[in-house]
């Protein structure tokens, strides 16, 4: 129980660090707009901005990589924002899944090594391999719903001898899927709910990070 109090902790706490390098670097630029518009509205402006476009890219990037938080988790957070230009920031979601795919198959992390990154058991490591030798680069489409992070897939892709650009294309595909399933459910709730989300973006903000804590060791349980 405390192991788990610990890693709840630790990954809310992670999260918030993530994000505010970003933040802060807007709020150097934009701090005297900070007292005349509200948080509220500072906040949609921030994740409007070219710092939040890269915040993205880097935590996608992160992800196909070592960082344990899909970048989904980020995105759909904006979505009851009115933040301008949501598209470009899923081009630069995509664009940070590329760059760390790529980089993933130029490290080739030994197998062994798979299973020692944050919230990763060996049993993720066994199960991905059991979908590649079963359905080849198709295993990826079990990625989104198995509660496999996409970083194991990235990492075993290399020993399959896989073409980067064809893994690429189909990693890219199922997250689309995911993202057009998810994007649409959340679009159908905004109006009802913008007004609410708005008037109570941070308590809101660290009611998803902890409900997402616990869904994270949720799965990094099963398969314990």
């Amino acid at each position: 129980m405390v192991t788990q109090i610990i890693n709840f902790f630790f990954i809310t706490t992670s999260i918030i660090l993530f994000i505010l390098p970003f933040f802060i670097s807007y709020w150097v630029g934009h701090r005297k707009s900070f007292k005349k518009i509200g948080f509220n509205h500072y906040l949609e402006n921030f994740f409007s901005s070219k710092q939040a476009n890269w915040l993205v890219f880097i935590w996608a990037a992160g992800e196909a990589l070592i960082w344990f938080v899909i970048p989904e988790f980020l995105l759909l957070m904006v979505i009851f924002m009115r933040v301008h230009k949501k598209r470009v920031m899923l081009l630069f979601d995509l664009a940070g899944t590329v760059a760390g795919t790529i980089v993933a198959y130029i490290i080739r992390m030994p197998q062994d090594a798979i299973a020692n990154l944050p919230y990763i058991q060996e049993k993720m490591v066994d199960q991905t391999i059991v979908w590649y030798n079963d359905m080849g680069i198709l295993g990826l489409v079990n990625q989104p719903f198995s509660g496999v992070p996409y970083k194991v897939f990235t990492h075993l892709a290399w020993q399959y001898e896989y073409s980067v650009v064809l893994f690429i294309i189909v990693a890219v595909t199922v997250r689309m899927i995911r993202y057009v399933v998810a994007y649409g459910l959340f679009i159908a709730m905004y109006p009802r709910l913008h007004k609410i989300v708005y008037r109570n973006y941070v308590p809101l903000a660290l009611a998803a990070i902890a409900i997402f804590s616990i869904l994270l060791l949720k799965a990094y349980n099963a398969y314990s």
